[in-house]
């Protein structure tokens, strides 16, 4: 068998731990793959030239890709610039060529104003790249996920949601000026991968 291949049969076996009960910094000590890490697998193709990803976290992406800048509302250290709203980024026009939203866009309250400002900074024929997870597993993860982003922060504030049907996610990255070029769904089918151009 292939190295992947056990590593896959390994991250089945692990499911319960990986997707539910064990914090996502314990699971490389088991051999098992993050979540984070299967998000920057699916994301990671798709990003060219300089980057820009909001909702950044802990920046791994920035810091893995190594050409772009983080940021984010919360300080989780890692290196991502601290903003006040992703509506207003302190940034020229066209300054990037790929914007990621990577499983941050439904906690982003004011999104569709998030996603113009995006458009804002990004330079004709760049691409938006985003993961989301649907509301009713999103919304039942973050009840159970006692370790998730949003307890750590103080809870989820007026706006967010626990995920985003893909009808939402496609209606208002058009109405920003992005058209759709790819959507997979992966890690199981529980979260999908949407890639936009801009027009």
């Amino acid at each position: 068998m292939t190295r992947d291949l056990v590593q896959a049969l390994w991250d089945a076996v692990g499911i319960p731990f990986r997707l539910v009960l064990f914090k996502q910094e314990w699971l490389p000590k088991f051999g098992w793959t993050t979540l984070e890490d299967l998000r920057i697998a699916a994301v990671r193709p798709w990003i060219s030239g300089r980057l820009l990803d909001v909702g950044a976290g802990y920046n791994t992406l920035v810091r893995e890709y190594g050409n772009g800048v983080g940021v984010d509302v919360f300080e989780w250290g890692g290196g991502a610039l601290v903003i006040p709203d992703a509506a207003h980024l302190p940034f020229p026009d066209r300054s990037f060529d790929t914007v990621t939203f990577v499983a941050c866009l439904n906690h982003i309250p004011n999104r569709e104003a998030a996603l113009v400002e995006a458009r804002r900074v990004i330079r004709p024929g760049g691409r938006l790249v985003l993961t989301m997870i649907d509301p009713i597993l999103g919304g039942v993860g973050h009840a159970i996920w006692w370790y998730s982003e949003d307890k750590l922060r103080g809870g989820m504030k007026p706006g967010e949601m626990g995920g985003m049907w893909t009808s939402h996610v496609n209606a208002i990255c058009l109405k920003a000026g992005f058209r759709p070029i790819h959507h997979r769904r992966f890690v199981y089918g529980m979260n999908n991968l949407y890639v936009f151009e801009a027009d």
